[in-house]
């Protein structure tokens, strides 16, 4: 990526419709995108709550001199990308829930950071239920 200064894309159809993104890509990196077909997918549960399981998609297009983010349409959120919900197991916090971001699957190691004692655990084939967050109060000793 360059280093220039960011230049401004329009957003076109879809949720984002006339919205402009000035802080991100400087011209170079636009053209090194339109070139490799870059898409842009936005994550419209942060506009709409109802919009939890989908991501709107964005093709990069060059338009009479301007850089235009055109909306592809509404797909269905891969399953590994979705939010998902765990229920803290003993301790303090028993029956509790809380929501983690879809990253926290690879860093389970950050949701004991934010909840300590408690360590994230997963049962099951559905990547979207079976969460714990399972108290151990050694952990806490430790």
């Amino acid at each position: 990526m360059s280093y220039g200064h960011p230049v401004p894309v329009r957003y076109e159809g879809g949720p984002l419709d006339g919205d402009i993104n000035k802080d991100d890509y400087p011209e170079d990196d636009l053209r090194e995108m339109l070139e490799n077909e870059a898409t842009f997918d936005s994550a419209p549960a942060t506009v709409r709550h109802d919009a939890l399981d989908v991501i709107e998609r964005y093709r990069l297009e060059r338009r009479d001199g301007e850089w235009v983010y055109t909306h592809v349409g509404t797909f269905e959120r891969p399953m590994q990308e979705r939010n998902f919900t765990a229920v803290f197991v003993g301790g303090p916090k028993d029956g509790e829930t809380t929501t983690f971001l879809a990253a926290m699957r690879r860093n389970a190691r950050n949701a004991t950071l934010m909840f300590p004692g408690y360590t994230l655990r997963h049962t099951g084939d559905d990547i979207l239920s079976g969460w714990q967050m399972a108290y151990d109060a050694e952990e806490l000793e430790a």
